[in-house]
């Protein structure tokens, strides 16, 4: 969770009513959430809860991912306030930017910024992994998801969407039990975009084979955190344990790696990787259409 890929990205804009959907927010088992209301709604009563990125509920780039989901879907989805101490400060993102580019080894001044700029971010990150780590954060995320599906109405199911920090949280949830020590499994599907954190490939392989939660996977092609040999070493794990993913034994899963694209473009896409932003977009669409 600590590549500089993790706290980099583009902000976009967001206009009241975006894709034809109402935004607004209440608090629900005492955290601030955002909840994105289809115009037109679906027949099921399920909802998709949205796990963020480390820039959590205030980031206006979550918010409008969440509008597309609820458009897409036709779907309620909610976008909680779920890290400790709540989100990293987008400012982050220019600091990151500035350490990234290249200065001249005689330019001493541009080499000073840079130092500078190195310890802004240390100021930054620092005290956010440690208030709010994934692995760290993870029993409170788990205990809030648990009294959202128990308030849900029978029937319902639950699709969770986890980008960055919160792929560490969805694919996790996606081994657990409604309710602890239950044999009725949480989440109903799960989609995540390159998810941080995770102990790979074991994580990923468990939440496909636990509770056979419909699992699909976003991955940009250059990450740092995820490598694309190690994407291909899970799916070839999964393979040999259960399949091709198409449903035999009731296991269902897909992998897709979008080229020309780093991490976080899922959520804060930089130019050159829209295309790769919108696919995985209609990815997690199609999937929660498909199981919820």
């Amino acid at each position: 969770m600590s590549c500089p890929d993790c706290f980099r990205g583009t902000i976009h804009n967001h206009g009241p009513g975006a894709e034809g959907v109402k935004g607004y927010e209440e608090t629900i088992h005492g955290k601030r959430t955002y909840i994105a209301t289809p115009s037109t709604a679906a027949d099921s009563q399920s909802t998709i809860l949205f796990v963020t990125d480390a820039f959590g509920i205030d980031f206006i780039n979550n918010k409008m991912l969440a509008d597309k989901y609820a458009a897409g879907t036709g779907l309620r989805v909610l976008l909680p306030d779920l890290i400790p101490g709540g989100g990293l400060s987008t400012s982050v993102m220019g600091i990151m930017d500035r350490i990234s580019k290249p200065v001249s080894w005689w330019n001493v001044w541009g080499q000073l910024k840079r130092i500078g700029a190195v310890f802004r971010a240390i100021w930054y990150v620092a005290p956010f992994m440690m208030r709010a780590s994934p692995a760290k954060a993870y029993p409170g995320v788990l205990e809030w998801t648990r009294k959202l599906k128990a308030d849900m109405p029978a029937g319902a199911k639950l699709g969770v969407a986890g980008f960055c920090w919160g792929g560490y949280q969805s694919t996790n949830m996606s081994k657990e039990p409604a309710v602890e020590g239950g044999s009725v499994r949480l989440v109903d599907a799960q989609f995540c975009a390159h998810p941080s954190g995770l102990s790979l490939p074991d994580m990923i392989v468990d939440a496909v084979t636990t509770f056979k939660v419909p699992y699909s996977l976003a991955q940009a092609d250059v990450d740092i955190v995820l490598p694309t040999e190690k994407v291909l070493d899970i799916e070839a794990r999964l393979r040999q344990a259960v399949g091709d993913g198409q449903g035999e034994g009731g296991y269902n899963y897909e992998i897709k790696i979008w080229k020309d694209c780093h991490h976080g473009f899922a959520v804060r896409f930089k130019p050159g990787e829209g295309e790769g932003a919108e696919g995985a977009k209609d990815q997690a669409i199609e999937w929660f259409k498909k199981y919820l």
